[in-house]
């Protein structure tokens, strides 16, 4: 298998584990929780960690809410030239290929949601405190940051080894 090979495969298993794990939970959410219902899977953690079903039609933390068909679009747009970016780019990292996979299978969980029931269905609640409460998210989000993150540090690693 050429490194070029490896690096495909990887982003797009990466994509493809992504967006399952990102629909079977939805798909849990939508047949356990009832919209705006909360269940605390952990009773000891209740005070900053519970499963709380809402949607969003807007972007991240509830901004612009009603955009769906822009944000459906902005979120096709990206989906393809990530996955497009992910075939052509001539860079073999491994650590790319992951960022890129997670970002991808995260968009297009999201994609899926807005297409198929017109927003994003999230549900993972945590608080810092009663006041301090995290909007909530869902796994294809977590995917779409762990994966920014990880792009983020391949290039300032390499900013870190040029310096």
């Amino acid at each position: 298998m050429t490194p070029k090979s490896k690096r495909i495969a990887l982003a797009f298993f990466l994509a493809a584990a992504a967006l399952l794990l990102d629909r079977l939970s939805k798909l849990w959410v939508l047949k356990s929780i009832p919209l705006y219902g909360e269940i605390t899977p952990i009773p000891a953690l209740k005070s900053y960690f519970s499963l709380f079903h809402s949607t969003n039609s807007g972007v991240a933390f509830g901004l612009f809410q009603g955009g769906t068909w822009l944000f459906s679009l902005i979120s096709l747009v990206a989906v393809v030239a990530i996955a497009l970016y992910i075939v052509r780019t001539q860079d073999d990292s491994l650590l790319m290929a992951a960022s890129l996979g997670l970002m991808l299978g995260g968009a297009a969980g999201n994609l899926w949601d807005r297409l198929q029931y017109g927003s994003v269905v999230d549900f993972i609640l945590v608080r810092a405190s009663e006041n301090l409460v995290w909007p909530t998210f869902n796994l294809a989000d977590s995917a779409i940051v762990v994966g920014t993150g990880l792009l983020i540090y391949y290039f300032l690693r390499d900013e870190w080894a040029r310096s």
